[in-house]
């Protein structure tokens, strides 16, 4: 028997962790973190507590309840004593194949953290690379492990909970790649920066066939690179997962091609986002490149730049606007080391930009400690490439700075100058939580005295000349359900999922899914 059990990402944005059985066979597209969800009962400053590993996420429902699906190590005597498992329902979901991974998005990898180590993950070189990087730099003592993990060990007494193993080895997860990574990544991957700790990697494998089923990946076209769209032969027939996607941006004609080669594959299922299946149109990177140099262009003092780092597109976007306008981009840290992995894991080098272009700086805010990737990064590159605020702070019309909320206060630090300008570049705030501090980043901004250019708000996010979506519109998934033509049509990762049903008619069979219900082909 073939079915899907969407288990998260049914009828809300974000959290996708959709399971596939065939037979014994089992996978999962996706294991990310819903935010929303997690958002009802947690925010900034409440948090589930790190040192009883899955106990609060298992409870609250922000994992699936499977006692066997989680790290050993994350499962402490309460989930035993408190009867976490009877309590929730739970069940045994036994050998698990492996996550097929869509691109490296935290709504869509967040929650890898917690699976057993010996579930492999299959993913681009790309998507690795920028999963490593998240995982190095990641701010805070509990970064995620998405790619290598350190043991916790259970301490009772005054003190109880879990606390990472005094241990001077860490374990990599395993990994099988689309494709074949260049030499330099492979040499990263299999190390660490600097760091104490030694790295017990296992070697980059290709993906083939997971849990004993066919696949084949496609490169699509997102806001992140190394997006891919999946397809897995099941004894039912192929089975095609979109991931993110869109068709507005450089790499639109990848998506195009998915659609094609997906189409002959005659699949009997399609699990398809519809982020914006009510939304008409968008703006193209052309157009946000030509609102944002004219806004630039108005301005003599210092240009904040806020668009996610990862959306390397919009990177390239501001190194234009750089050049045109006689300026410097400078980025963080963390930003730089996340390029240099990616480019290290590119198949074309040229496609992501080396901070060693003329136009690039690299921001180093003040610091009371310096990680080892940081010194990592530092010993790597020459000592002209780095701005202190201070420099930033004399010659603030030379400068774009690529920061976002989470860096507004740099400003203090830098202090801008008369005529300057906020360049707000980035998705709109699709929650309550995101709502705030938008709120927030705009008492910044006006406490600072900066023209805001983009919608903080988005109250009509379609006519935003400062942004581009990373995900296609409705005629546009339209347009990709009729030119694949499944049998069935499993809406994911929307709110509007029923308007698929409108949108493709009776070209198939559209099955909404309802979280944990299973869909049987």
């Amino acid at each position: 028997m073939v079915r899907i059990t969407v288990l998260d990402g049914a009828g809300c944005i974000g959290g996708n962790k959709i399971l596939l059985e065939d037979g014994s066979a089992k996978l999962f597209f996706d294991f990310g973190t819903n935010f929303s969800e997690q958002g009802r009962y947690y925010e900034e400053f409440l948090k589930p507590k790190s040192c009883q590993g899955i106990y609060e996420y298992i409870l609250m429902g922000l994992l699936p309840a499977f006692r066997d699906l989680y790290r050993p190590d994350m499962v402490t005597r309460l989930c035993e004593e408190h009867s976490l498992w009877d309590d929730v329902g739970a069940a045994e979901i036994g050998e698990v194949g492996g996550v097929l991974v869509s691109h490296a998005h935290v709504d869509h990898i967040g929650s890898i953290h917690f699976l057993r180590s010996d579930i492999p993950i299959y993913c681009s070189p790309i998507t690795a690379a920028v999963s490593r990087a998240l995982q190095d730099a990641g701010r805070g003592a509990t970064a995620a492990e998405y790619c290598y993990w350190t043991p916790r060990e259970y301490v009772a007494g005054e003190c109880e909970g879990l606390r990472t193993m005094r241990t001077n080895e860490a374990q990599t997860r395993s990994y099988y790649l689309t494709t074949a990574p260049p030499a330099d990544f492979i040499e990263q991957w299999q190390s660490l920066p600097h760091a104490k700790k030694t790295l017990k990697a296992e070697d980059l494998q290709q993906a083939r066939s997971c849990a004993g089923l066919r696949l084949i990946s496609f490169p699509v076209d997102h806001s992140v690179y190394g997006a891919s769209a999946w397809a897995v032969e099941t004894g039912a027939g192929w089975i095609v997962y979109t991931g993110d996607l869109r068709v507005s941006g450089k790499y639109r004609e990848a998506t195009l091609r998915f659609v094609e080669e997906a189409a002959k594959l005659k699949p009997v299922a399609l699990v398809v986002e519809g982020t914006r299946v009510s939304a008409k149109s968008g703006v193209t990177e052309d157009q946000v490149r030509d609102s944002c140099l004219a806004a630039v262009k108005g301005h003599s003092g210092l240009v904040v730049a806020d668009f996610g780092p990862r959306n390397v597109e919009r990177l390239l976007t501001f190194m234009d606007v750089a050049r045109e306008t006689g300026r410097n981009l400078a980025v963080l840290p963390s930003d730089a080391y996340l390029l240099d992995m990616m480019r290290k894991a590119a198949a074309d080098p040229e496609m992501v930009p080396s901070i060693d272009d003329s136009v690039i700086k690299v921001y180093w805010e003040y610091q009371s400690t310096l990680d080892s990737w940081k010194k990592h990064l530092r010993e790597s590159h020459p000592e002209s490439l780095f701005v202190r605020p201070d420099d930033v702070r004399a010659n603030q019309g030379d400068f774009i700075c690529c920061f976002s909320f989470w860096d507004i206060n740099e400003l203090a630090y830098i202090k801008p100058a008369k005529d300057s300008a906020y360049v707000f570049s980035s998705c709109e705030a699709f929650n309550e939580e995101m709502a705030i501090d938008a709120r927030r980043l705009r008492n910044w901004i006006c406490r600072f005295d900066l023209k805001l250019y983009g919608q903080l708000d988005q109250s009509d996010p379609e006519s935003d000349p400062f942004h581009v979506s990373g995900h296609a519109s409705g005629p546009e998934l339209a347009k990709i359900a009729e030119g694949i033509r499944p049998k069935v049509l499993i809406p994911v990762h929307t709110e509007h999922a029923e308007e698929y049903k409108s949108l493709v008619g009776d070209m198939c069979k559209v099955v909404i899914p309802e979280k944990g219900k299973p869909i049987e082909l």
